[in-house]
């Protein structure tokens, strides 16, 4: 590869770029006292590369004044805490386009403030948005000329780690190789939305990252979803991590030559090039030309290999900066320098001698106080960035330029999108469909007809959101049905990963497509997939976080479901926390990810007690009330009124992005419910309902709680029973916390009163630690009846002997229900006397 084919190299303008860009970061660090500073050194000519070569060179095709439009390029920095890098360089973008406009008056340099990261903002690093609000009220500057630039929409918080709200980033990055894993369901929904091969997913990682599980699985899936070109890896290879070497650190030396991490991916089916220099611009950009030109037929994803120096420094020579030995390797990981120390004075001299600018109170001891902190960190950042302005703005008209440029070619290259995309940009969100509202969704069979877009087959499916009464079918045998309607309604947005377990829990037949790839089934839903859920889940999260719609209001886009075991999936959880978070935050509107955790509860009995589902699913509760919706079925006739309560759930407010639904495995025969005190069908949907009520003939005993799928349907069984021996109970289904708690204060009043809270118990399939309702009474527990009653883990046997050994069989839950009934006096007297000692 060479670098005399590229288009536009001005290899010195790249260099002083790099160089303030590194500059800035460390000055940042150096009054910050915080971050990282080895990663982001090596990550910097690549990032500058990616952001100035070109879309020619195969760098990023984007618009800095509208760097979020759905049909940019996707930059990825998934090494999170590299994310410096990018604050300096983007801080030097915006403040070259600020000044470039004031210079000349051109609109065409103009930016948003709001979208801009400018010289003001690097004081906002490693702060929380409410701290930067006062920052400088508080330290008595706000006033001072220094920090005009405030006023203007003030100073924007820097987190730290990659966001997605982060100018040209598309990833909540840094955890466990979690953002390098989501990078297949980006590629992967471009390919489906029919997007041309110009539009490309770039991400930045590192080698400890890619020993994490979710980044090794994504070698499978990648190469599984055929995504080829469209997604680039650029490895970063220092050998360094935060506090040892990979090889002959972690991997002992003798190692070395079997733990080839070139073959690691070409091993796994990806189009490897090595780099043997990833600080040199020319190479940098030859190679990422020879990537652009590749050719598309080749559907296996691209990485490159590139050697580089953690803690590199631009002046850095044998070594050395100046007189000074060079921080590198995994002692370079964190920004530990003191303020203004020898170190820091050393970078800060070298770049002094190359731009002639002088650092302001760097040599004398650190500022004493708050003020004087600011004061010298933002006229030190004012400095660095006069290079800008040097030589009649020679760098600042380069960069604002070349901006302009990058943002044409991307325009008139992606002008024909909206004509040769699959699926319609400009059309609304059709998860928004009213035939999707739980109200309108068909109770009785229906026959459906569907032609494939792509090869022009008539396929009819009837669809079965119900049925009789006595039917023997169990709830995952639902879960195909709200699929199959949703991908009918929504012509076909609704994918599933599921691995093996695809048909098993019945994900497989929400498909009507077939299987999905980018040569011969564009439209397929249904996602091949290993054995590797944690790697399912940020597939699903990349595909449900992108959009057609230029609309930032509007999800055009996929929604995903995916699914294992119950006791599986908090392999789930990282990637899907990391999700809910990027959700709340982002201005946008993302897709929904579904969790299937199937075979939850004792009933699983037939994979052995490893297989269980009971303290396992209990992950999905621990998120911020309104992020998540738990669905607990019992009765097939609950699932889908149940989940397109909570699908509109999510679609209505904002912060609910995932949806987990457990199902136990058996086969039960479907629920009389014509008499229970709540009839309506759709009963699920509101997340808690009556299947008791009070008798009048009885004085009344508590209320019971019901949560899962053998403990429910024995209750049920019981009823008349209880009611021979006069036990007048309530029973009260409780399918979903997050769905009961959107009800009207009369419904929940009705189905759940105060006084109920402190005069039940549970009867669950699940763990008495996590009850199916909040804020239940202190004497709950003593009567609950759950899996894990006595403390310990269950054992294995048949279906009868595991729910027998969990105390969920009939005999056992009549025995609790009575002693509960039968105490109700004694229940509620212990209660006054604690409230009575109250003073």
């Amino acid at each position: 590869m060479s670098a005399s084919n590229l288009v536009d190299f001005d290899e010195q303008m790249f260099a002083d770029v790099g160089f303030i860009t590194a500059m800035n970061m460390v000055v940042m660090g150096n009054y910050a006292q915080t971050g990282h500073f080895g990663g982001p050194m090596s990550y910097t000519p690549a990032n500058v590369a990616l952001h100035l070569g070109l879309p020619s060179n195969g760098a990023l095709g984007y618009d800095i004044r509208n760097p979020k439009h759905p049909f940019s390029d996707k930059f990825m920095l998934t090494g999170g805490h590299c994310i410096p890098t990018c604050y300096s360089l983007w801080m030097i973008l915006y403040e070259s386009m600020a000044r470039e406009h004031a210079a000349t008056g051109d609109d065409t340099y103009k930016v948003d403030p709001e979208i801009g990261m400018y010289a003001i903002d690097a004081l906002g690093f490693r702060r929380s948005p409410d701290a930067v609000k006062t920052l400088l009220e508080d330290a008595g500057v706000a006033d001072e000329p220094l920090f005009e630039q405030a006023k203007i929409r003030g100073i924007r918080a820097l987190m730290g780690h990659s966001e997605t709200t982060d100018v040209t980033n598309d990833v909540n990055g840094g955890p466990s190789g979690v953002g390098a894993a989501t990078t297949a369901g980006k590629a992967l929904f471009w390919d489906a939305a029919g997007a041309p091969d110009s539009l490309k997913i770039w991400a930045l990682e590192g080698e400890f990252a890619f020993t994490e599980g979710h980044a090794q699985e994504l070698k499978t899936i990648a190469l599984a979803q055929q995504v080829g070109k469209r997604l680039r890896f650029f490895f970063s290879y220092n050998n360094a991590g935060i506090d040892d070497a990979l090889v002959g650190g972690v991997v002992p030396s003798e190692y070395a030559d079997s733990y080839n991490i070139v073959e690691q991916f070409t091993s796994y089916g990806w189009n490897v090039v090595e780099l043997v220099d990833g600080s040199s611009y020319a190479d940098l950009l030859a190679t990422f030309k020879a990537m652009e030109e590749s050719d598309p037929a080749d559907r296996r994803p691209m990485v490159v290999i590139a050697h580089t120096v953690k803690g590199w420094w631009p002046a850095a020579k044998d070594g050395k900066v100046g007189s000074t030995e060079q921080i590198v390797s995994y002692p370079s990981h964190p920004y530990s320098m003191k303020m203004n120390s020898e170190y820091f004075v050393a970078l800060a001299e070298s770049f002094e001698a190359k731009f002639g600018v002088e650092f302001v109170g760097i040599r004398d001891a650190p500022p004493a106080t708050e003020a004087e902190r600011l004061r010298q960190f933002k006229t030190n950042i004012d400095v660095c960035l006069s290079v800008l302005d040097a030589n009649d703005g020679a760098i600042r008209k380069w960069i604002a330029q070349r901006l302009v440029r990058i943002a044409s070619d991307w325009e008139a290259a992606t002008a024909s999108f909206e004509t040769t995309l699959r699926l319609a940009p400009a059309a609304a969100d059709p998860f928004l469909d009213e035939r999707l509202l739980v109200d309108n969704i068909p109770l009785e069979p229906v026959e459906l007809t569907m032609v494939h877009p792509v090869t022009g087959e008539e396929m009819t499916e009837t669809i079965r959101m119900s049925l009789p009464a006595g039917t023997k079918k169990g709830t995952r045998r639902a879960i195909s049905e709200f699929g199959k309607w949703i991908n009918y309604v929504t012509g076909n947005r609704y994918m599933t990963i599921a691995a093996d377990l695809s048909n098993s829990i019945n994900l497989e037949n929400s498909n009507w497509t077939g299987h999905y790839s980018p040569v011969t089934n564009v439209a397929g839903t249904r996602l091949k997939a290993a054995i590797q859920e944690a790697g399912n889940a940020c597939t699903a999260a990349g595909i449900a976080s992108q959009t057609l719609s230029a609309d930032p209001a509007v999800h055009n886009g996929f929604h995903a479901a995916t699914g294992t075991y119950g006791a599986f999936t908090p392999l789930f959880y990282l990637p899907l926390r990391i999700f809910s978070q990027q959700n709340q935050d982002s201005p946008f509107a993302l897709g929904t990810v579904t969790v299937i955790a199937g075979h939850s509860g004792p009933e699983t009995a037939a994979d052995a007690r490893s297989h269980f589902g009971v303290y396992a699913p209990q992950c999905w509760r621990l998120f911020p009330n309104g992020h998540i919706v738990n669905l607990y079925f019992w009765d097939y006739n609950d699932v889908c009124p149940g989940y397109f309560a909570a699908l509109n759930m999510a679609l209505t407010n904002k912060n609910t992005s995932i949806i987990a639904v457990h199902v136990a495995r058996p086969d039960l025969a479907v629920a009389d419910r014509s008499a229970f005190a709540d009839s309506d069908p759709r009963a699920a949907a509101k997340g808690a309902y009556v299947i008791r009520e009070y008798s009048d003939n009885e004085p009344p005993m508590g209320t019971v709680l019901v949560q899962g799928c053998s403990s429910t349907v024995n209750l049920v069984s019981l009823i008349p029973r209880l009611e021979a021996e006069g036990i007048n109970v309530r029973i009260v289904s409780v399918v979903s916390q997050e769905l009961f708690d959107i009800q009207s204060e009369e419904y929940r009043n009705k189905v759940m009163p105060l006084a109920a809270h402190y005069d039940c118990m549970v009867v669950t399939t699940m763990t008495k630690t996590i009850f199916p309702l909040r804020n239940l009474g202190p004497l709950t527990t003593e009567y609950t009846l759950a899996t894990d009653h006595d403390d310990r883990w269950r054992t294995g046997g048949l279906e009868p002997d595991v729910i027998a050994e969990a105390k969920l069989d009939t005999e056992s839950i009549y025995a609790g229900v009575v002693r509960f009934a039968r105490d109700r006096e004694l229940r509620l007297e212990r209660q006054r006397s604690a409230f009575a000692a109250l003073v």
